[in-house]
């Protein structure tokens, strides 16, 4: 990966896409019995600080806001470890009770680590993008997600699944962005309105 100062440069060059769902995001039940810490209101299923408790792959420790999505249910099942894929199949595995949500929206600005030609524009490799983050101090995906969400012209990154390595895809979307555009926005699909969240447009 490039250094700080490289990348801002690179990503004004990156190639940017838009991305349309249906999407799938994967909620532990429990999060969802009520709005999160220090909120009122209904649940917020699309809340984006849950990441930055902890940090995440494109999220660091204490920064901003980031939703992370996946192409399908299978791979949002992966994430967060609720099914693994292996050589002879799928396992599943014993987890606590979880929502599957399927996520209707836009979302344009998208930077994509699927395409290998950005991936040569940044000087990333394959480890860096889908190897262990948790070890490094600054792992080269945060930087480059605070890079990106410092540009203002970035809302979101498409990266490859680590979990499922079988074609599987993710979505980071950075929620604060959102507004920028007027068409970007997530909604829940829920046709019921117990767990209905929109943001953005």
């Amino acid at each position: 990966m490039l250094p700080a100062n490289r990348l801002k440069t690179a990503l004004t060059n990156a190639r940017r896409i838009a991305v349309r769902g249906p999407l799938s995001r994967v909620v532990a039940f429990r999060h969802l019995l009520g709005a999160p810490p220090g909120m009122g209101g209904p649940p917020r299923p699309l809340w984006g600080g849950a990441s930055q408790i902890r940090g995440a792959r494109f999220t660091p420790m204490g920064g901003f806001d980031s939703i992370y999505l996946a192409w399908d249910s299978m791979t949002a099942l992966a994430e967060v470890q609720t099914i693994a894929f292996l050589s002879s199949g799928r396992l599943q595995a014993r987890t606590p009770p979880c929502v599957l949500l399927s996520v209707d929206g836009v979302v344009s600005g998208v930077l994509d680590l699927t395409d290998a030609a950005t991936w040569a524009t940044l000087g990333a490799n394959e480890q860096e993008i889908s190897g262990s983050w948790q070890t490094a101090q600054l792992p080269p995906t945060q930087l480059l997600a605070q890079v990106a969400f410092d540009s203002g012209r970035i809302f979101g990154i498409k990266y490859p699944s680590s979990k499922n390595t079988g074609g599987g895809i993710n979505l980071v979307v950075f929620p604060d962005r959102l507004g920028l555009s007027a068409t970007n926005h997530l909604e829940v699909h829920d046709p019921h309105g117990g767990l209905a969240q929109r943001i953005g447009a």
